[in-house]
């Protein structure tokens, strides 16, 4: 019996199934959820809808943190493409790369399917906080902004704001080289 037992936890659906949990938490998120429900429904030791809620609920706030990451991403793309002001450039890209880094830590196969299957409905929320972010000091900015989303998923995940500016984040800093080989001589 404990041979039969072990055969169940350590079988092939588990080794799938902990396999998906590495590759993409969300989808394995979903697929727990639907195994309880289908696999577990009549053992009345288990609350198995409450415990299926929550487990998908995990999934669920992985997928809204970083659909609202693409949405700050997509605000910050869109003030720095369609914006007049120059002051806060540099803190807009650096939101891009700081949005992207917080996307990257949560983001799966499945949740980028998803997050690029309604690319319209993330860019409609980005176009609202561009707006909105810009309320005081640019008014007139939602007029600029166009309806439909002029950004690829490429683009969003990958536009070089940096490199637009001038930067290079991947060149050594020579100049701050220089000042600390100089400093302490006399």
């Amino acid at each position: 019996m404990a041979r039969r037992s072990e055969d169940m936890r350590n079988g092939p659906g588990a080794v799938e199934a902990a396999v998906l949990y590495d590759q993409d938490f969300y989808a394995w998120t979903q697929a727990q959820a639907q195994a309880l429900r289908t696999y577990f429904r009549a053992d009345n030791r288990i609350d198995v809808e409450h415990l299926a809620e929550e487990i998908e609920d995990l999934g669920d706030s992985q997928l809204q943190a970083v659909e609202s990451f693409v949405e700050q991403i997509i605000a910050h793309l869109l003030k720095l493409d369609y914006s007049g002001q120059s002051d806060p450039r540099a803190h807009w890209r650096a939101e891009v790369l700081n949005f992207r880094r917080s996307a990257d830590r949560k983001i799966s196969p499945s949740i980028r399917r998803k997050l690029e299957a309604d690319l319209e409905g993330r860019y409609e929320r980005g176009r609202e906080v561009a707006a909105l972010g810009a309320i005081v000091h640019e008014p007139d900015l939602i007029r600029r902004l166009p309806r439909t989303c002029p950004y690829r998923w490429d683009d969003i995940w990958h536009r070089d704001v940096m490199a637009e500016a001038g930067i290079d984040l991947s060149a050594p800093d020579r100049t701050s080289a220089k000042r600390r080989r100089g400093r302490g001589k006399t």
